[in-house]
């Protein structure tokens, strides 16, 4: 009921609050290269690829809902600056926006704002990386006159959100198929966050990993669950180590991306998981 509250909340109000340190304007975040990542981004990258994977993949339901997590699970312990990467994707035709939300104690600190405005893959980059189709299954051109922001993206490429305080709530939405109008159901725009609750269709559109201090989600971008393979889009969020091994109470040795897809290895959903005891900072 209280997550229900707070979305409603989140949907109706338009005030942003001085809670919210963001560096960068609320409409137009810069985007940046690979090649400006912190080196441990750079070095973790190639190991990514696993979890976007094959287009209609087929994964075992017990995998899917092993790799769920509700809102009150994305919260920061620690202040923090957060980064947001594009890993790659597989939505051939759509192009997906990507948004986020905050807020903390029932306040809206930010409200629905756009990261990436196109999460397709740029054909222009299919050379800057030797691999980039297992990343990149269905690459684009840009579509005309649109800002930086707006168009198709390459492996790596991150936004810098702003520094955030501790306490502070996030939900990271996909608009689907946005630049080009979006997807409708009865009249119902498809915007589909991390938490099924929230959900129009109230069906789990992210699988939710925990790998190497980074949380990973994979998006699926169709009303009714689509083809369930969660790789339309796949995102990794920075939130430091701290927040990022409270989150999923993380006491395990990190497995292998290709493992976590597997849903082995001790790897299991946010939801599913306590934490056990331990502090860390950044």
């Amino acid at each position: 009921m209280k997550t229900r509250i707070l979305m409603a909340l989140l949907t109706a109000t338009t005030a942003v609050t001085g809670l919210f340190i963001g560096a960068e304007s609320a409409s137009a975040f810069t985007i940046k290269g690979r090649s400006e990542a912190p080196a441990n981004i750079q070095d973790i990258l190639p190991e990514l690829k696993d979890f976007v994977g094959k287009e209609a993949r087929k994964l075992k339901p017990e995998t899917i809902g092993a790799q769920t997590i509700d809102l009150n699970s994305i919260k920061l312990k620690y202040d923090h600056n957060v980064n947001v990467y594009f890993i790659g994707e597989t939505a051939g035709g759509y192009r997906n926006q990507l948004d986020f939300i905050t807020w903390k104690d029932g306040n809206v600190l930010q409200n629905q704002t756009k990261i990436f405005g196109d999460t397709s893959c740029s054909k222009a980059e299919k050379n800057s990386l030797a691999n980039y189709s297992d990343f990149c299954a269905n690459p684009n051109d840009p579509l005309k006159d649109k800002s930086r922001q707006d168009s198709p993206l390459n492996v790596g490429d991150f936004a810098e959100l702003g520094n955030f305080e501790a306490g502070t709530v996030f939900d990271f939405r996909l608009v689907s198929n946005a630049i080009n109008g979006g997807i409708y159901n009865k009249g119902v725009k498809g915007v589909f966050g991390v938490d099924e609750a929230t959900n129009p269709d109230k069906l789990q559109h992210v699988m939710a990993y925990y790998y190497k201090d980074l949380l990973i989600f994979g998006y699926e971008d169709l009303w009714g669950g689509g083809d369930k393979d969660y790789n339309d889009v796949v995102f990794a969020i920075d939130f430091g180590k701290g927040n990022a091994r409270d989150v999923p109470g993380v006491s395990v040795p990190e497995p292998s991306s290709a493992a976590a897809l597997m849903g082995i290895a001790g790897l299991v959903g946010f939801s599913r998981r306590r934490r056990q005891g331990k502090s860390y900072v950044d």
